[in-house]
């Protein structure tokens, strides 16, 4: 068992952290000092905001790996932040959700041990939330395989997340999120043998939460960690 620090969230306040390298700095060690302080694993970084230009985030995730050393760094966007099709924003630029961690895997990819796209609350693909197309669709575009929607294709100069580094992210009962999103124990059996069939790579789930998967009778834990026959 691996303990980490979560941080961010819908509502963190990365317009602080990033808004000078004093601050980004100060985070830094900060999140050295805790995870040293009570021993933990490593650092999850819940980046949902889109402001700040993409290479001041891949700027701060390098000094935070800097400054953890071999302690895990692990990143979890919305899913939205890599979607083919649709244009990537410069570096330099923030403001939009589409494709804004496309340059910032560019820059920071061997920084970031894990990637936790979150597969339950955004559009994607026009599938519906929930379904195994959409849960294959969010999959096949973080790697840059070509989507099973016609109109998409790999982004160019774009190596994609390796499976070996995913990690699905997916709602553990339909209060836990938006109750269109929640993908059903038997989806996400499908969605594993989809992964076996085609001989796709996939580190494994992220589930939020603990709290809800207990209230849900653990049927998405128990969904995730069984093996496909």
């Amino acid at each position: 068992m691996k303990v980490i620090l979560s941080v961010g969230g819908q509502n963190g306040h990365w317009d602080v952290v990033f808004k000078s390298e004093t601050n980004r700095n100060n985070f830094a060690n900060s999140i050295s000092s805790y995870l040293s302080k009570y021993n933990l694993d490593g650092v999850d970084l819940d980046l949902e905001g889109y402001h700040d230009p993409p290479k001041i985030v891949a700027n701060t995730i390098i000094t935070v790996k800097k400054k953890i050393g071999n302690k895990l760094l692990i990143v979890s966007p919305e899913d939205v932040t890599i979607y083919q099709a649709t244009s990537v924003p410069s570096a330099d630029v923030g403001g939009q959700p589409f494709n804004y961690f496309v340059p910032i895997i560019q820059l920071a990819y061997d920084y970031i041990d894990l990637y936790q796209p979150q597969a339950y609350n955004n559009w994607y693909g026009g599938y519906a939330g929930g379904s195994l197309a959409y849960l294959q669709e969010v999959y096949l575009h973080w790697r840059n395989l070509k989507g099973n929607v016609a109109w998409s294709s790999p982004l160019p100069n774009f190596k994609g997340v390796k499976g070996e580094k995913l990690i699905m992210g997916v709602l553990a009962s339909t209060s836990a999120g938006g109750s269109q999103y929640y993908a059903s124990p038997s989806v996400i059996r499908e969605f594993k043998q989809w992964l076996k069939d085609n001989n796709y790579p996939l580190l494994g789930f992220m589930m939020w939460d603990s709290n809800w998967d207990k209230l849900n009778g653990f049927a998405i834990s128990d969904a995730t960690v069984a093996k496909v026959i």
